[in-house]
């Protein structure tokens, strides 16, 4: 058999293919709901230990016990199937059992920063008309003060030492007790206790499992649908591509559970006998010193928390097998150094990035150990296509060409809840007669299927000529100086043309230098690799880049900040 013709065209060619298996490609997809893929799989493991919470260990026949009891109490306050539910709370068990509760009984739960508060709660809880949250105890007051505007009839208050081993809690004031008699609110033990009766579990794969909200970095939030099939076939792509692992390794998981990127961090260790070390609070600061406390075999985290090796002076990183970043990209520089300290301490793994987002339930690409082309976000999983797209000339790009990045497959979102004009905008037929996610990134692929993230569209700087200034370009020159240890460029209103932007450049600096005092290094750096008009105009010091609740850097604060410049 000849060797296949290639077309040019990425989504046409799938190059990534080859990089798979035929037992990969023809792996079995079973469609169950989310609550019956777990059950199916852990069947065989069920005396092992599922989840590790404050050194307490929760086996798998527990879990499953504690899922079905949850799911009663919700069926005892009147939760039925296609109800939505809020659940705001960190990374408890008691946020798991919810979640996997809710889906028994074919309920839809809605992930909120449990952090929200005010007109942001509110906006959260009016969409979803949910009757019903489950918040955790110490930011209870915040659901409490918004009640009036909302249908919820019922506040859950769990707390994060509901699970908690006894002698944690003898030495911990409890607040629970100060929502318990507030008449909507009840608290966790009352609600897991008040009925036995197990509801018979909701058995549709094609239903929607979770609201999952945008991060809204450059535009308003969303709510985000994804299916039972949408979750089940990312962790079946990530199973079916020999995710190395062995039975009763460590998954540690400290990503914020509001985050679609969270639930990979448990359902796909849990359907592997893998056991999960839960981390209630978020802490990029502390990475290192729960990597050295916890010895995870396993780790999905951000960019934050990886650069968080660079500055500590822990030596030991032997244990690590999957060393996964997401939520965004890390620069080439950032990445190796950070390999350099791995290695250093007997990880022989690297970083693995890849590249997704909430409406394809997280991943679309990712790197794989034996195919590891640096600079890129890896290559598409089995059951997603992509393509690079032309917007102006409603056509798809070749290989090399620059364009909006596009997905289809079983991962994409059945859509945005109660949206239908931005659900339009995102999900849109191609000349193909395909339905294809637009992500909003720029990008391309290369022959091999090796995507490259350029930046995001509404992120371009355009200058008051029409040059287009990619700013992610201007960083990953700017980061290769050893004194800046991070930067991000937005664009400043231009008030010298009167239109257009130009390009400023927040920067932090590393080991107490000024940026001002290396401005002049700095403008050399660039234009040695960079058009002219890419070259910021000014470069302002900051002490560390401003994240959103999702944990990205927050463009639109630090646009906020370059429109007050007068360039």
């Amino acid at each position: 058999m000849g060797e296949k013709t290639m077309s040019g065209y990425p989504s046409v060619d799938k190059p990534w293919m080859k990089h798979y298996s035929e037992a990969t490609l023809n792996y079995p997809f079973p469609r169950l709901t989310v609550y019956s893929y777990l059950e199916e799989k852990v069947s065989e493991y069920l005396d092992d230990t599922a989840i590790v919470y404050f050194g307490k260990k929760i086996k798998y026949s527990t879990l499953l016990e504690n899922i079905k009891r949850t799911a009663a109490g919700f069926t005892a306050i009147g939760v039925k199937a296609g109800d939505i539910v809020a659940i705001a709370l960190p990374n408890i068990p008691e946020n798991i059992y919810c979640l996997y509760a809710l889906n028994y009984i074919g309920a839809i739960a809605d992930m909120i920063d449990l952090r929200s508060k005010g007109d942001t709660l509110q906006r959260y809880l009016e969409m979803s008309h949910a009757k019903v949250a489950v918040v955790c105890d110490m930011f209870a007051e915040n659901t409490l003060s918004v009640l009036n505007t909302t249908d919820i009839h019922t506040v859950v208050v769990a707390s994060p030492l509901d699970s908690a081993p006894s002698h944690l809690r003898l030495f911990a004031k409890i607040k629970q007790a100060k929502y318990k008699y507030t008449g909507c609110a009840v608290s966790w033990s009352d609600f897991f206790t008040g009925s036995n009766v197990i509801p018979q579990p909701h058995t549709d794969p094609d239903a929607v499992a979770f609201i999952a909200h945008t991060s809204g970095t450059t535009s308003a939030p969303k709510g985000v649908m994804l299916t039972n099939m949408n979750v089940n076939s990312l962790i079946n792509q990530y199973i079916s591509i020999g995710f190395k692992h062995s039975k009763g390794d460590i998954m540690m998981n400290q990503v914020p559970p509001f985050l679609a990127y969270s639930f990979l961090s448990f359902h796909m260790p849990f359907s592997m006998d893998m056991s999960v070390t839960l981390l209630p609070e978020y802490r990029p600061d502390l990475f290192a010193k729960n990597l050295k406390k916890y010895k995870p075999n396993h780790v999905f985290a951000g960019p934050g928390d990886w650069s968080n090796l660079l500055s500590n002076k822990q030596t030991d990183y032997s244990y690590l097998i999957t060393n996964a970043s997401g939520s965004d990209k890390l620069d080439e520089t950032t990445k190796r150094n950070i390999e350099a300290v791995l290695q250093k301490g007997g990880c022989k793994n690297p970083i693995l990035e890849g590249y997704g987002m909430t409406e394809c339930c997280s991943a679309a690409c990712t790197q794989q150990p034996w195919n590891m082309v640096y600079g890129s976000v890896g290559t598409p999983l089995p059951e997603v296509n992509l393509c690079i797209f032309d917007n102006d000339a409603n056509a798809e790009l070749k290989y090399g060409e620059v364009g909006e990045i596009c997905i289809s497959g079983t991962t994409v979102m059945k859509g945005y809840y109660c949206d239908e004009e931005a659900t339009k905008e995102a999900l849109r037929c191609h000349p193909d007669g395909e339905i294809w996610l637009h992500s909003g990134d720029l990008g391309y692929i290369d022959e091999n299927g090796n995507v490259y993230l350029i930046g995001r569209l509404k992120r371009l700087i355009v200058r008051y000529d029409g040059i287009k200034v990619p700013p992610t370009s201007v960083e990953n020159v700017l980061v290769k100086h050893e004194a800046v240890s991070a930067c991000c460029v937005v664009g400043a209103p231009d008030v010298e043309h009167g239109r257009g932007q130009k390009p400023v450049a927040f920067v932090v600096m590393a080991n107490g230098v000024s940026a001002q005092a290396l401005t002049d290094t700095l403008v050399e750096l660039c234009k040695s690799e960079l058009p002219e008009k890419y070259i910021p105009v000014s470069f302002l010091q900051i002490n560390a880049l401003p994240l959103s609740a999702n944990g990205k850097v927050d463009y639109r604060a630090l646009e906020k900040e370059a429109a007050k410049l007068k360039v």
